[in-house]
């Protein structure tokens, strides 16, 4: 299902973003991570904000108007059943935006994983189908809910194959994928770390790329970009995550181009 996730650069959308240890008998298990989803924050799924509350406190797409549901249940939108299934991420006068998880997520390539649906339909828009109706859709992708990083854009995330990780280890080396247009070639110094989060069982990143400045760029596949995450003690048994998606995601190895 397709998400937007949007928050405030530097705000604290992170719950749990200290690097203190946790309370004893509190702490979270290796798999966990310790930051969790900011239900008063808004979310990009894709280029759609999409409130965390709607994904905290679903409501099914079936409250939606009949007039909304027609559209829904035409084939051209694409909408499996059930239709309770799909939760009201957006909802207005003239738009309506609707998610579901999928059961199994879509590997985009480069540390990019679509784990939901989306679905868009408007009111009176000469774009939308069906093209005789009060409303139609207008879009329909797979994305993955990420926190907003202001004037930062997101990008894939994945351990470096050929500089994996030690348990001895100070510092960390990932490929960052810009998902932004930039005419197929890396994003060489322009990743920033927006935040870094250590407990005693996790190391949480945040990655943001700060966009070019000016200029046209054509949109073939770009390559990953190299790195370093500095650390402030050993890796030990610790759990790497990527934070800028909601939920948070273990990173995998990914492959050089």
């Amino acid at each position: 299902m397709l998400l937007v996730m949007a928050a405030a650069l530097g705000a604290a959308v992170l719950a749990g973003c200290a690097t203190a240890a946790p309370s004893p008998g509190a702490a979270p298990s290796p798999s966990a991570p310790s930051s969790g989803i900011d239900t008063d924050a808004t979310l990009r799924c894709g280029d759609t904000p999409v409130p965390a509350r709607a994904l905290t406190e679903p409501r099914p797409a079936t409250e939606l108007s009949a007039e909304v549901l027609a559209v829904l249940e035409n084939p051209l939108a694409d909408v499996d059943e059930p239709l309770s299934d799909w939760l009201i991420a957006h909802e207005t006068v003239e738009r309506v935006v609707i998610m579901r998880e999928r059961e199994e997520p879509v590997d985009l390539g480069g540390g990019d994983i679509a784990t939901y649906d989306l679905r868009a339909i408007e009111a009176a828009d000469e774009h939308a189908l069906p093209l005789d109706a009060p409303w139609g859709l207008v879009g329909a992708a797979n994305c993955t809910p990420r926190i907003d990083l202001g004037t930062l854009t997101g990008a894939g995330v994945t351990l470096d194959p050929d500089a994996l990780p030690d348990g001895g280890d100070e510092r960390i080396v990932l490929l960052v994928t810009e998902r932004e247009c930039n005419s197929g070639r890396p994003a060489t110094d322009r990743v920033e770390l927006v935040e870094l989060v250590e407990t005693e069982t996790t190391v949480e990143v945040v990655i943001g790329v700060r966009p070019h400045e000016s200029g046209a760029f054509t949109c073939p596949s770009n390559p990953p970009t190299p790195f370093t995450v500095e650390l402030e003690q050993p890796l030990g048994d610790r759990v790497i995550f990527d934070a800028a998606v909601a939920p948070a995601r273990e990173i995998s190895a990914g492959e050089r181009y």
